[in-house]
């Protein structure tokens, strides 16, 4: 499953720290404009430690 964050999408901060192998983490170019960002950048890392992947879009 493809986690998508950003300024007005993102998952229940649950689900996205149970992602795992064959599941992607995608922070979008306006994800940092979230006030809760913070929280959401520590639940990737727990994803991303647990085995999914990560991506940022910067442009």
């Amino acid at each position: 499953m493809t986690y998508r964050i950003g300024l007005g999408v993102a998952p229940a901060l649950g689900d996205l720290r149970a992602a795992g192998p064959g599941d992607r983490v995608l922070f979008l170019h306006d994800a940092r404009q979230r006030p809760d960002f913070s929280r959401y950048w520590e639940a990737a890392a727990v994803a991303v430690f647990r085995g999914a992947g990560l991506s940022v879009v910067t442009a």
